[in-house]
């Protein structure tokens, strides 16, 4: 019989005595596993029995990171009345597209609200007079369908917010606005278009020689920088009647009673809420 007093005896640390000598040899017992990982903590490196790094070993001898030593992609500092180019369409002429500008009119966390600095483009709100709302109407499909496909690229139509919009009643005459609606393009509404400017001038807009040569009517009497401004540009809430849809005037005073949704000389300037 084994006897376990004289062998547990032997597992005993000797008394120190000075003389190395004295320690008994012994085979190397393997190193704990939580002694390990300290180990391999002080040494800046993993360690295993076999040499080999695990992701268990990595997770455990990681370091955090350093977000500061982590760029990430520039977002541009913009604020309310910068200008930021974005997308591209036919402005000088109809054989090439140079980048579209924009003015901002809202910041909210990472996302602007932006219309277009010009007149882009000569559209009539309807292709027929008949009682409309934006809803139903050519404008808000041509916006949401070749606008968008000619102006933005694959990768810029996602950074695109997809927006959902109150069409209300017109306050003054209580035309009927329609339902809400979820747009990427649109108009801005008479309520946008009163709150989101500081003042009429800021309203005024130059069309583009593009929007001119598609129609676009100019006033005469109004001009920023020697050249003259739309005679109106569309909003998205209804006129007077139901067959008539607001707009703002040439001197920028947004105007309730609106003109015929058939009027075909009328600048549009896109808006849109994009993701920076």
């Amino acid at each position: 019989m084994k006897d376990t007093k004289t062998s547990g005896a032997a597992k005993k640390t000797p008394a120190k005595t000075g003389a190395k000598a004295a320690a008994p040899k012994t085979a190397a017992k393997p190193v704990p596993k939580s002694q390990a990982a300290k180990t391999a903590a002080k040494a800046k490196a993993p360690a295993t029995k076999t040499g080999k790094v695990t992701a268990k070993d990595v997770a455990k001898a990681a370091k955090p990171i350093d977000k500061a030593a982590t760029p990430k992609a520039a977002v541009p500092e913009l604020k309310k009345g910068d200008y930021f180019k974005f997308g591209s369409y036919y402005q000088e002429n109809s054989s090439k597209k140079t980048p579209i500008e924009w003015l901002v009119l809202k910041k909210s966390g990472s996302k602007a609200l932006l219309i277009s600095r010009y007149g882009l483009d000569c559209k009539p709100y309807h292709h027929e007079s008949v009682d409309m709302t934006w809803e139903k109407c050519d404008l808000r499909k041509w916006l949401n369908g070749e606008f968008l496909r000619n102006a933005f690229t694959a990768a810029e139509q996602k950074k695109i917010a997809v927006t959902k919009l109150a069409n209300d009643n017109n306050a003054q005459y209580g035309t009927f606005g329609g339902n809400s609606t979820e747009d990427r393009v649109f108009c801005l509404s008479l309520a946008e278009a009163e709150s989101l400017f500081k003042d009429n001038a800021a309203r005024k807009c130059v069309p583009t020689p593009y929007a001119v040569g598609k129609g676009v009517f100019q006033d005469g009497s109004e001009s920023i920088d020697g050249r003259y401004c739309c005679w109106w540009w569309w909003l998205r809430s209804p006129g007077l009647r139901q067959d008539d849809a607001s707009h703002v005037y040439s001197d920028g005073t947004p105007y309730q009673g609106g003109n015929f949704v058939i009027y075909g000389d009328g600048a549009v300037r896109p808006a849109l809420w994009v993701n920076l």
